[in-house]
């Protein structure tokens, strides 16, 4: 009698577990991500010779993803496609300065808006192995586009954007070479590591409902670590990490297994000691944007996230997006290097 007693405590608490874990992971993927609808994103219009063709194709479930194919025309020929893969927030057009640069540099770049996403379809972000499925996607449209199949591929991605191009590499794409920014080992780590950081709570025991809800959610394409992943895949894959980074801390990140003695002939892992979440960004203008979006913070805090009109007016009017974007043109060059030596 006491063994079953003990048997049917012990599954309630898996319940509860389970039922918490679920929870946490709704309230980080289960709702879209439209960006904030006060700041400024770059367009194609915002940089002089880059021109953007409109594209669409279906995710996993049959939900349309939308992006551009940006191109310099006088760049060309072109010397690949490269597919770049957004961070969690505002869609690919947060990026759009480093597009500039790599389609500059001679690259055909394809980007689109991830499931849940600005102008892509989809209720929720679902998770970070949607982002896994979503690239699969856009690599079956390129191989099936006339304009696109002859070219070699290469990936690029920031943040979630740099998990996702290594992860889709269990998969075996016909790529010729991956360059990672920000990129984090596993989802259910990261996942504690934000809860914790939010909460103060330290959340490392419920990592195995984490990983048990993605599995079901997305069967064997969940839970890789990214690490085990870059060791069997044989492609050359550049990782660049900051040593200050906040959100994807370092001991959570792809760059830390393969410094040191981790290293090995075909990844390279260059890491910041100064820099933070954004690699691509000068120290000047990661510095800026952390201040801005601090000042952000702390005032939705004071309001409770309903700023009122006239300090929506005081915090974004003043705004310096030339500043707040501005590259470090040595990762950029070393990015774009990276990939062109690996063709």
């Amino acid at each position: 009698m006491v063994l079953i007693w003990i048997l049917l405590a012990l599954f309630i608490l898996f319940l509860l577990l389970t039922g918490l874990a679920w929870m946490i992971l709704q309230s980080v993927f289960g709702k879209r991500c439209e960006g904030n609808p006060n700041l400024t994103y770059f367009t194609a219009d915002d940089f002089d010779g880059l021109t953007a063709k409109p594209v669409e194709f279906p995710s996993n479930k049959g939900q349309i993803l939308r992006g551009n194919l940006y191109s310099h025309p006088d760049a060309a020929p072109y010397k690949a496609l490269l597919i770049f893969v957004h961070g969690m927030g505002g869609g690919h057009l947060s990026y759009t300065t480093e597009i500039n640069t790599l389609a500059k540099n001679g690259f055909l770049v394809l980007s689109y808006d991830q499931t849940g996403t600005c102008s892509s379809d989809g209720k929720n972000l679902g998770g970070f192995t949607q982002g896994v499925l979503d690239l699969r996607a856009a690599l079956r449209y390129a191989e099936a586009s006339p304009d696109l199949s002859g070219y070699p591929v290469v990936l690029a991605g920031h943040s979630w954007g740099g998990y996702i191009v290594c992860q889709v590499l269990q998969f075996s794409p016909k790529v010729k070479a991956v360059a990672a920014m920000s990129a984090f080992e596993e989802e259910a780590a990261l996942i504690c590591s934000l809860a914790g950081s939010r909460t103060g709570i330290p959340f490392g025991f419920l990592k195995p409902f984490f990983r048990l809800i993605q599995r079901i959610k997305f069967g064997n394409a969940a839970n890789r670590k990214t690490s085990d992943i870059l060791r069997a895949a044989n492609v050359p894959v550049l990782l660049l990490h900051g040593s200050r980074d906040m959100m994807v801390g370092f001991r959570y990140s792809a760059a830390a297994r393969f410094s040191g003695k981790g290293k090995t002939r075909l990844i390279k892992s260059v890491i910041y000691p100064e820099k933070y979440h954004n690699v691509y960004q000068s120290a000047e203008s990661e510095q800026y944007l952390n201040q801005i979006f601090a000042e952000i913070a702390a005032k939705e805090k004071q309001y409770r996230g309903k700023l009122p009109p006239e300090e929506i007016k005081a915090l974004y009017g003043g705004i310096d997006y030339t500043k707040m974007t501005e590259e470090d043109p040595e990762v950029m060059k070393l990015v774009s290097d990276f990939l062109t030596e690996a063709l």
